[in-house]
């Protein structure tokens, strides 16, 4: 039994739309936790600056290494997913071209 190449075709360009979709679903994704990140150490930025200005006191101290622990982790974070979603980027990318090259075929 002969398989027509134009339903090969349209198979492959339907998987590859497909897994294009959930990869723009994933970046969306993967965006909206930088912005969440970034947004977290930002707004932090005011609490550290009041700390600075208070007297020298044990809890002070603490609140300041605390804080500056949660900014320096969400700044990891944020650009260990800057990494992810440049990658994803990249995968998409690929793909769009793979799909307009197999369409000219």
């Amino acid at each position: 039994m002969a398989t027509n190449p134009n339903d090969v075709r349209l198979t492959v360009l339907a998987a590859l739309q497909e897994a294009l979709d959930e990869e723009a679903c994933l970046e969306e994704q993967i965006l909206g936790l930088m912005h969440r990140f970034a947004d977290r150490f930002t707004n932090r930025r005011l609490e550290i600056n009041r700390l600075m200005i208070l007297h020298d006191h044990p809890l002070i101290e603490y609140g300041r290494y605390a804080l500056g622990c949660m900014t320096g982790a969400d700044m990891k974070k944020a650009t260990y997913l800057k990494s992810v979603r440049d990658e994803l980027l990249r995968s998409m990318e690929e793909k769009r071209q793979l799909m307009t090259n197999y369409r000219e075929m």
